[in-house]
């Protein structure tokens, strides 16, 4: 059975997911900036409804 992780890239999402019971499963310095720190979740149905469920409540707040 494959591990599947999504890598998110914004704290703030992040923080979301976390807030929402998501455990992190590691934290990295990002290559690509490396001002910026990449976050590694469990790639489930439960967090890409999370991820979502911010995406809306982001563009009613701040939209």
């Amino acid at each position: 059975m494959e591990n599947h992780t999504i890598v998110i890239t914004q704290s703030r999402m992040a923080g979301w997911l976390m807030f929402n019971r998501f455990h992190k499963l590691d934290e990295k310095m990002d290559l690509k900036d490396a001002n910026r720190k990449i976050f590694i979740f469990k790639d489930t149905l439960q967090l890409r409804r999370a991820m979502e469920a911010y995406t809306n409540f982001k563009d009613k707040v701040i939209g």
